[in-house]
């Protein structure tokens, strides 16, 4: 038997998983797996970093934030001028100034996909859809077609992420998928299912198969989350402190483009990559 706690959307938040991983290790816990999007929007990847690599996970997958690392590394300063494109550049240069080479090296190389073989299980880790990292194809009331499309292939099981919500649903064909919420970023639509705690799940694997799925919820304390992100003078504050205070998704394409425009955070964009370019 193997108990897997499956992490996703830690979004730099390390007092969060710290909190989390805190509360694994007391499940009893053998093995670590992530689904994305470990860093951005938050102000400690660097230290979210450390802490995953002191419990050694097996898998790492492709988030859509390390991806835009990918995005902004090859943008110029006239082809990447979208409310979210100037965010995530400012975001990835915070990153970057406090991730270890090795650390940044690894975000860019990170797989779409990773296929586990757990008892009679195959089981596989992606972020959104097998060869997409991003968008809203999935999100919790999507068309069925949409998790069929998920869910090609030989897999019994498939653990996505990106939602920031906890799901489990079927394919037209019995697969199971699973979404663990998010570490970092715990936001709900219906407000009577907000909550300021971190959410990720445990799978317990038997040689016979799924013996047990618990989604957890754990206490984290946010208000100091909020005051580290201040301390670090993090880009895009009111959004991450907002969010935290709230749970309450706050990263509108529409707010941000008022944020840009108010804080004229497109000449920082264009400055970032112009240097880039150098």
């Amino acid at each position: 038997m193997v108990k897997i706690a499956v992490l996703s959307d830690v979004h730099g938040n390390a007092t969060a998983l710290e909190a989390v991983l805190h509360d694994a290790s007391a499940q009893g816990v053998d093995d670590y797996w992530t689904v994305g999007d470990m860093t951005v929007r938050g102000p400690e990847s660097e230290r979210c970093l450390d802490l995953l690599d002191a419990v050694q996970p097996s898998v790492y997958v492709l988030g859509n934030h390390e991806q835009n690392y990918q995005k902004v590394l090859k943008a110029t300063p006239t082809n990447f001028t979208k409310p979210k494109q100037v965010m995530a550049t400012i975001l990835t240069a915070y990153d970057r100034r406090q991730l270890s080479p090795s650390h940044f090296q690894q975000l860019l190389q990170l797989p779409l996909t990773v296929t586990k073989h757990v008892g009679p299980l195959t089981i596989r880790l992606q972020h959104v859809l097998p060869n997409f990292a991003s968008g809203h194809s999935l999100a919790p009331t999507a068309e069925q077609v949409n998790f069929d499309q998920a869910t090609a292939g030989d897999v019994d099981i498939v653990i996505y992420a990106h939602t920031h919500q906890p799901i489990m649903r079927y394919s037209t064909r019995g697969q199971l998928i699973l979404n663990a919420g998010t570490v970092g970023l715990p936001t709900a639509v219906n407000p009577r299912l907000r909550q300021p705690r971190a959410s990720y799940l445990i799978l317990t694997i038997d040689e016979q198969g799924l013996q047990n799925t618990e989604y957890r919820q754990v206490d984290f304390d946010w208000r100091l989350a909020i005051q580290i992100a201040k301390d670090r003078n993090l880009p895009y504050l009111p959004f991450y402190e907002q969010t935290l205070a709230t749970n309450a998704y706050q990263y509108a394409p529409s707010a941000v483009s008022a944020y840009n425009i108010q804080h004229d955070m497109d000449k920082q964009a264009h400055l970032i990559l112009s240097d880039n370019r150098r």
